[in-house]
Parts: C-alpha cells; structure tokens; sequence
C-alpha cells in the first residue's frame, strides 16, 4: 500500500549530516533495510545556491546531508542512529576529520511534522550527550526540522562505488563492521560508543 506522497507505508525518511557525505552515503548503503541513499545539501540559503562549489564557500548555510529512505520492517530509526554516531564526533562544530567548513557541520534532521522520528531522534541524543565527557566537550550537532533539500551534483553520487579508492573521512574498515552487526537488536542503553567497542 502507498500512502500519500506514492511511497510504501513500511518506508520512512531520515536526513544525516557526518561530515562529507560520501562516508556517510556508503555507510547509509552497507546497512540492511536501507532503500536508498542520497548525497545532497540540506537547510540552506535555496536552490541556486545548492552547487558544490557555492556550498564550499561557506556562506549558504547548507550541510552536506545524506537522505536516505529506509524498511522500518527490516531496520528501526534506532539502528541507524547507532551507526551514525558510531562515525563521527558529536562534539566538532563545522569540523569532521580533516574536513573544516560549515557544509561539514554534523546534524540529523526530520520532515516536519514527524513527530515520532523527532521523539527517538531526541532520545537517542541525549544520551549520546550523557556519555560526553570532559569540561571542553559539548554535544554540537544539530537537531531540527528540514527545511529544504537539493540532491548533489551526479558525481557524488554512489561516490565510493564508482571509486572504491576514493577519498573517505570514515575507515572503510569501519563502515564494513557496522554493515554486519545486528543492528535491530541494539537499544540505547548506555552510550554508543560503549556498546560498539563490547561488540567489535
């Protein structure tokens, strides 16, 4: 059955911001229950500023984000968030690996009027927050509505597919052992990041 926007009643929608999306997108597509992932530029200025090359400026307010389209039968919200703390750093501001720059804020954002997404989303980070530790360490990435959304450019793309050598801010070795976990069978519990080096 579809609902109204044509999609089927078991598919959600969930936007991830980790730094540059290439990483991101791969992780996104190695999970099981995952549709579809797509690099793009996430609450910025508009559409005419939604080019790379302008997004790298820094002055447009946009993040590149991952939308990725997911089977809550085979993968829960829960899930996804696990693996995407599990690859960055909840505490850099504009900063992911050696990425520097406003487009590389990390953020996770839901369509508006989600509220169920937006009640675990919330969850989730306050007690990702709760494991922070250190005066100097603050929870710093966003959480809020999305108010726009532009598909990237078609080279990025399937980025690491096409060039499974390619430039990757998350170890590829990484992404591989989040694909295999039982990620459905994790609930947050104590931090993430506890939880993921008792399992690897």
């Amino acid at each position: 059955m579809l609902n109204s926007s044509g999609q089927s009643n078991s598919c959600r929608i969930i936007y991830f911001a980790g730094g540059c999306f290439w990483g991101i997108e791969k992780l996104m597509q190695s999970l099981p229950g995952v549709k579809r992932a797509t690099s793009g530029y996430a609450n910025g200025t508009g559409i005419k500023d939604a080019v790379y090359e302008t997004v790298c400026r820094g002055r447009t307010g946009f993040r590149e984000t991952v939308k990725v389209e997911y089977d809550v039968r085979k993968i829960t919200l829960k899930a996804l968030l696990f693996a995407y703390f599990s690859v960055i750093d909840a505490t850099q501001i504009n900063q992911q690996g050696p990425d520097r720059g406003t487009q590389y804020q990390t953020g996770i954002y839901y369509e508006e009027g989600d509220e169920d997404s937006k009640a675990v989303i919330e969850q989730i980070a306050a007690v990702e927050a709760e494991g922070i530790r250190g005066p100097l360490c603050y929870f710093s990435v966003e959480i809020k509505p999305l108010s726009n959304f532009f598909p990237a450019e078609e080279y990025h793309q399937n980025y690491l597919s096409k060039n499974p050598s390619g430039y990757c801010h998350i170890p590829l070795q990484r992404i591989t052992q989040l694909s295999r976990l039982p990620l459905t069978e994790i609930e947050y519990t104590r931090p993430a990041r506890e939880i993921l080096h008792s399992m690897l």
